[in-house]
């Protein structure tokens, strides 16, 4: 069977690479010059420092089974740094605590009195068996289980914004208590840190590339689908974002807002952060990590970080030279003085979908109301959220779906 692949992000890729090692003829057409959809190492610059930084930095869980292996599939099994999960937290004061699965570490989390850490632990064994509606957020079922306003903002948003890209006060109840059982509450493995240890962008659509033309796949890449009329195939698997795939449907847009993130590359005169990476509480500055260090690249001289705000549509409107200062003005004012050398910044107004309550009934599953055609991408119906593991799972049900359509005609 021929089929086609529009949209060449995680999604795309992993169903043009489950088809074409089914059998099939796959072609995947891509409107960028580059494979990797939301998941790119920035246009190289000089001055850059080696390697050229990515748009944010990705990280991932070890539940994150089938984008692993993914990722082995590709060749690139080897390309990232696996951790038992324990976060640096750190504090106003500058003091470092710790977030892991282990309620013992909990206990110990300075960022919250005794009581409130004992409430803590007991909210997470809660979670393991409350019922969660999509109607309600995430942030209201913590309270209705017993969360303080002071927990909720030192130690759920810690875990909480990262996945789902959103504040739990603001996220669906349903992916916020999937993400706490999923990870911290499932085997000790599902709670591993996976961080990338090579450019985004190499280790995703580049590898995917030269892995799906080795197995006899056709990749397209500066192809923009204006129509699906001018494909021609047996079958199409439309991965492109929601509004997007709407237009190329002829259906309704999902009402699904997009939830941006903004990253600011930093590199100092001197060593500021003693971790691969860390959170910042009471901070705009939600995460930094030490990318010189994670990617086998630390400068000659100091020290190159990469700050991650997520979810914070405000950080859009301010001018490159004034959030390179602010994000600067955390760490040095938090770690210590240091002298700025060289900076970027990387906006991503649609970096996700906010998965906020009442939104679990727009996102739709592979199958369209086409023949022949299905739909993938992070924003549809994978019961998880819109993360590398979600995108990859919906191409993987694509895939899938086209199989089964060509075994009900057999």
């Amino acid at each position: 069977m021929r089929v086609a692949v529009v949209g060449g992000g995680l999604a795309g890729l992993a169903a043009a690479l489950e088809l074409v090692e089914r059998g099939h003829a796959v072609t995947l057409l891509e409107a960028r010059p580059t494979l990797g959809g939301a998941v790119q190492t920035l246009p190289e610059r000089e001055g850059d420092p080696p390697p050229p930084p990515d748009n944010g930095q990705h990280i991932a869980l070890g539940c994150f089974e089938e984008y692993l292996r993914f990722l082995d599939r590709i060749g690139e099994g080897r390309s990232y740094r696996r951790q038992r999960l324990s976060l640096p937290v750190i504090g106003e004061d500058a003091g470092v605590g710790a977030i892991s699965r282990s309620p013992l570490s909990i206990l110990r989390y300075r960022h919250l009195p005794a009581r409130e850490r004992l409430a803590v632990v007991r909210v997470l064994l809660a979670l393991r068996r409350a019922g969660a509606d999509d109607g309600e957020t995430f942030g209201a079922l913590l309270r209705r289980l017993g969360a303080s306003d002071l927990q909720i903002d030192r130690f759920w948003d810690v875990f909480v914004r990262p996945a789902l890209n959103l504040r739990a006060d603001e996220a669906s109840a349903a992916m916020g208590v999937f993400t706490v059982r999923t990870a911290l509450l499932g085997k000790a493995a599902a709670a591993d840190v996976i961080l990338p240890a090579m450019p985004l962008g190499a280790m995703h659509g580049e590898a995917a590339g030269r892995a799906l033309e080795a197995a006899g796949a056709t990749v397209c890449r500066g192809r923009r689908v204006e129509s699906l009329d001018e494909i021609d195939a047996d079958a199409i698997v439309v991965a492109v974002p929601a509004a997007e795939s709407a237009r190329l449907l002829a259906e309704p847009e999902p009402a699904l807002e997009p939830s941006p993130i903004v990253s600011v590359h930093l590199l100092f005169d001197r060593p500021l952060l003693r971790s691969p990476l860390a959170a910042l509480l009471g901070s705009p500055a939600h995460w930094v990590f030490d990318r010189g260090a994670l990617t086998g690249h630390p400068p000659e001289q100091g020290q190159y970080l990469t700050v991650v705000a997520s979810g914070v549509p405000e950080l859009l409107e301010i001018r490159g030279k004034a959030l390179v200062e602010l994000m600067a003005d955390e760490l040095t004012g938090r770690l210590g003085r240091a002298e700025l050398l060289w900076s970027r910044v990387s906006r991503e107004p649609n970096a996700t979908v906010a998965l906020r309550p009442g939104t679990q009934k727009e996102r739709r599953g592979p199958v369209t109301d086409r023949p022949n055609v299905v739909r993938a991408g992070a924003w549809t119906d994978t019961g998880w959220p819109a993360t590398m593991e979600g995108a990859v799972r919906s191409g993987l049900a694509a895939a899938r779906t086209i199989g089964a359509m060509q075994a009900g005609r057999a």
